[in-house]
């Protein structure tokens, strides 16, 4: 059950509507990064109920096998695609691969994300921390998403949904490269979104707040900061997926997110003595 804090901040599972997540869904291709855990599996498994044929791409082979049998064995449909999204050659192959023996995917769930908590002065010297995200968050995706979107524009339907997080709007000492990487992909879709809609094709960013997975764990295991579960955060995904908002985020985030913009100066003073705190 929701602890009314939780309700207050718009921390709970969304409702969907199953039978119209079929509609969208059933007999269709389903792309989803990082599908091996947490959120992206969470998906990929809802996805499937609904009879979607879930193409599930994530690094570890053994783990997304593991998935895709589960699936397989409660009557779904799925493929699986080992990529390290770092790897643009073999993302932008992977795209290629889904289009060539499936055909164009009716939804692609880029969910996929890296994550370090590491203060400027710890990476200074460490640029490899910055182009591994980098990778991960932002290159990567787009090279696997620039086929699947070809063929999506051709074929005239579709969505394509970016799992990311609240933070990015915000700021945020210690998560620079995590939120800049991402609010990079970001920016990419709020750009390519007008001319995709063009074409039928929708885009929906999420922005999550903190979401209890492996990611966040070594960070926020201990913490009592209102959250999300992996279960939780695929509805929120799922009922986007009916519903085809452009942005889907809490309500302080959005607040947040204004006022930061307009008020850039008192927005850093207080993330500032935040970051001083937590020091």
């Amino acid at each position: 059950m929701t602890s009314p804090v939780a309700a207050l901040l718009g921390l709970r599972p969304h409702r969907v509507d199953d039978t119209a997540l079929r509609h969208r869904l059933a007999g269709r291709v389903v792309v989803v990064t990082g599908a091996s855990r947490g959120v992206g599996r969470a998906v990929a498994v809802r996805c499937a109920a609904a009879g979607g044929h879930v193409v599930l791409l994530a690094r570890g082979a053994s783990a997304l096998a593991e998935v895709a049998d589960w699936i397989v064995d409660h009557g779904g449909a799925a493929t699986s695609i080992p990529v390290d999204l770092r790897d643009l050659d073999a993302a932008t192959a992977a795209g290629e691969r889904v289009v060539a023996e499936l055909g164009a995917p009716a939804l692609v769930v880029s969910n996929a994300g890296h994550s370090i908590h590491r203060d400027l002065s710890a990476y200074v010297g460490r640029l490899h921390d910055v182009t591994r995200l980098a990778g991960v968050n932002l290159l990567g995706p787009i090279a696997l998403a620039l086929p699947l979107l070809g063929a999506m524009r051709e074929a005239r339907g579709g969505q394509l949904i970016s799992v990311g997080s609240v933070a990015m709007s915000l700021p945020g000492p210690g998560w620079s490269v995590y939120t800049a990487t991402k609010a990079g992909y970001d920016a990419w879709l709020r750009s390519v979104s007008p001319e995709l809609a063009a074409d039928r094709v929708a885009v929906t960013s999420i922005h999550l707040p903190l979401t209890r997975t492996t990611m966040s764990a070594p960070t926020y295991a201990d913490s009592r900061i209102p959250s999300l579960s992996a279960a939780d955060a695929a509805s929120w995904v799922c009922r986007a997926v009916v519903t085809r908002p452009r942005v889907v985020s809490p309500w302080w985030g959005r607040v947040g997110a204004v006022l930061a913009a307009a008020l850039p100066g008192a927005a850093d003073r207080v993330a500032a003595a935040t970051w001083r705190r937590s020091r």
